[in-house]
């Protein structure tokens, strides 16, 4: 899905995915089937050769809420809790049949050692992913839900057609009434 984890088109990520296919395993899992467990410790990273991924944190009044996705030829994990060496902060589920090719943690961070230029390439990396996340961060607080709704259907028309409007409605934090809602009043506009 282009457009929706701006990260991937902002940097060649080839010597990475290079990396994923010689090195990792290829796996796949099943829709509905789990890569990682919220609260759960994991060193696994992947890059998805085709399907769709959602993250799901579960509140502690036990709601799920969809705070993201990765699509097709995008990289997946809960990467914060590999780079703290923590339990996972979110459960990240196949949406469809998908097929990734599976990497410990450990064989990365090797790979990000090699030399200079695979350490700057590493930052970058994390420069991106945490520009991305802060206006995304931004955009929670300072748009409404119908800009926050017109602002992701402008950068990514298709989604509609591969996301659930209820998982669209969870990711943008509105009930799916009040993106039916927006759907509607934007038709009249």
């Amino acid at each position: 899905m282009k457009n929706f984890n701006l990260y991937i088109e902002q940097f060649d990520y080839t010597p990475i995915r290079e990396l994923f296919r010689t090195k990792g395993q290829l796996r796949i899992l099943k829709k509905r089937e789990y890569l990682v467990h919220q609260n759960e410790a994991t060193q696994i990273v992947a890059l998805i050769e085709c399907g769709i991924f959602r993250y799901i944190c579960t509140s502690d009044d036990g709601n799920e809420h969809i705070i993201g996705y990765s699509f097709q030829g995008e990289f997946v994990c809960d990467y914060p809790s590999l780079i703290l060496g923590s339990r996972t902060t979110v459960s990240i589920q196949a949406m469809v049949d998908c097929e990734v090719y599976w990497l410990p943690i450990h064989v990365l961070n090797q790979f990000w050692e090699t030399n200079m230029d695979t350490q700057r390439m590493g930052r970058h990396a994390a420069e991106i992913l945490f520009t991305e996340m802060y206006q995304r961060l931004l955009g929670f607080y300072c748009d409404t839900p119908e800009q926050r709704y017109i602002k992701l259907m402008r950068r990514c028309p298709d989604l509609k057609e591969k996301i659930p409007l209820k998982d669209i409605a969870s990711f943008l934090r509105v009930t799916p009434e009040t993106v039916s809602n927006i759907r509607r009043k934007l038709r009249y506009k």
